[in-house]
């Protein structure tokens, strides 16, 4: 059980690529409006940690889940829906966002 930000990247440091898996929803919408993503970019942007902008806890009763947000760029941050398991990681979704249209939403 994941309880800091700290422990997190500690967690997804010590991740390896096997226990890392992606849930359907995140295919589902890579072929529907996100060509871009692919299942490379996605463990790459959480193997580095120091990029990692956001860690949002959105856990509930059916389980550890956060968002974060890893810088891809200077435009660009890669926004990651993911579930944690025992030792495992689910990517349940991800997407590219664009911090010119984030700040702009912001005011």
């Amino acid at each position: 059980m994941v309880k800091t930000n700290e422990e997190l990247k500690k967690f997804l440091s010590n991740l390896s690529k096997e226990e890392i898996a992606f849930k359907k929803h995140f295919y589902d919408k890579k072929e529907e409006d996100r060509p871009y993503l692919n299942e490379e970019m996605v463990i790459n942007a959480l193997k580095d940690i120091p990029n990692i902008e956001n860690i949002q806890n959105q856990s509930n009763a059916q389980g550890e889940k956060y968002l974060l947000r890893i810088k891809l760029s200077n435009s660009y941050d890669l926004v990651i829906i993911c579930k944690t398991e025992g030792k495992n990681l689910y990517i349940i979704t991800s997407w590219k966002t664009s911090k010119k249209w984030q700040k702009s939403i912001q005011k």
